[in-house]
């Protein structure tokens, strides 16, 4: 098989899109997917992807089919071989591989899909039709979204779409409203959205930081304050809420994804650590603060528009770093890598004031 030739649009009519493992990632597949949707307006357009990702994915509507990968279990490697196979069935014309692990790539050509794009990372040319050429540099320094969409060179698609589509609630959804007064929030209530957690704890600014900041916003500033984080973060966010006086912070309950979204588009301005909702609060196109240590906005900050976005970053001469963390750098005393601990409450506050004097 040829696999530099582009593929004919006439021979496809479905997708099996093998989504990344990171929230953040996923969000930063979307422009791309919608392009797809653009160029392949009938298509069949199915994903398989993580829990709880793909919350967030059934109410995309370039998608037709979310399929939800199993957990990693005792037996998790034989599960998703077992659900990798009961895939073949639906007969995909076209598999696409966003992860670069091997595992993800054996996975997708066990679903029989007859073209398998992704790129030749860790020996994966055998399992790929279209395998495409990638270094670990350019994976370093290109733009993620670019990064994804290079992916499909094969199809010839326009560029990706520089706005998220709106996502479609689904049955069931509590509404945002139900859920702001649940909070003691007032629909039309002005609030900013603070989320002081991270996937890596050295990824994150600290709690205290972060706690005299909440202060200061609502002391110097006025402001009403909601915490936005994952079930595991709870014990963090409570630290913080109790930090300040009481009412003065409040704490988003448990809701799905999608939900999730409909409460940020509500927030005048988000602030936070290099994650998962930061990506979430670029989606909906609400103002986005970003903190980052480690990693790199180059490669992996908000994708929306510059003056809608700050990011308090630390240029030191070894950034980005391959986050092996004090491996390649040392441990500051409160064990941060020195990138992130320079970052000072005054840094992220004034740069919160320059914000709030836009938007």
């Amino acid at each position: 098989m040829d696999t530099t030739r582009p593929l004919c649009s006439q021979e496809i009519h479905s997708f099996l899109l093998w989504m990344p493992n990171w929230i953040g990632d996923v969000v930063l597949t979307l422009p791309v997917i919608q392009s797809l949707r653009r160029a392949y307006p009938v298509a069949r357009i199915s994903v398989v992807v993580k829990s709880p990702s793909d919350e967030l994915l059934l109410g995309h509507p370039a998608i037709n089919t979310v399929l939800t990968l199993p957990s990693d279990s005792e037996n998790g490697f034989w599960q998703r071989v077992k659900f990798a196979r009961n895939l073949k069935k639906l007969n995909f014309d076209v598999g696409v591989v966003f992860p670069n692990s091997f595992g993800s790539a054996f996975l997708l050509s066990l679903t029989g899909v007859k073209y398998r794009l992704g790129y030749n990372t860790e020996g994966r040319d055998i399992l790929l039709t279209h395998p495409v050429k990638t270094t670990s540099r350019l994976k370093k320094e290109q733009y993620r979204v670019e990064y994804f969409f290079k992916i499909l060179s094969s199809l010839k698609l326009d560029i990706p779409d520089r706005e998220f589509s709106p996502l479609i609630q689904q049955e069931g959804d509590i509404t945002t409203r139900e859920v702001l007064l649940d909070m003691g929030l007032d629909e039309d209530e002005e609030f900013l959205t603070l989320h002081p957690g991270t996937s890596k704890v050295e990824r994150g600014w600290h709690a205290e930081r972060f706690g005299i900041l909440c202060q200061k916003l609502i002391k110097e500033d006025g402001m009403r304050l909601v915490l936005l984080g994952t079930e595991k973060e709870s014990q963090l966010l409570n630290r913080i809420k109790n930090s300040s006086q009481a009412g003065a912070i409040k704490i988003i309950p448990p809701v799905n994804l999608r939900v999730l979204t409909g409460l940020l588009r509500k927030s005048r301005l988000f602030i936070g650590n290099d994650s998962g909702m930061m990506h979430l609060a670029a989606m909906v196109g609400i103002p986005v603060l970003g903190i980052f240590g480690p990693g790199s906005p180059a490669t992996t900050g908000p994708y929306m528009a510059m003056e809608k976005q700050e990011l308090v970053t630390k240029n030191f001469s070894c950034s980005p770093c391959r986050q092996r963390f004090f491996k390649e750098c040392q441990p500051s005393p409160l064990n941060k890598p020195y990138c992130l601990e320079d970052i000072t409450v005054k840094d992220v506050h004034e740069a919160v004031r320059r914000m709030l004097k836009r938007y």
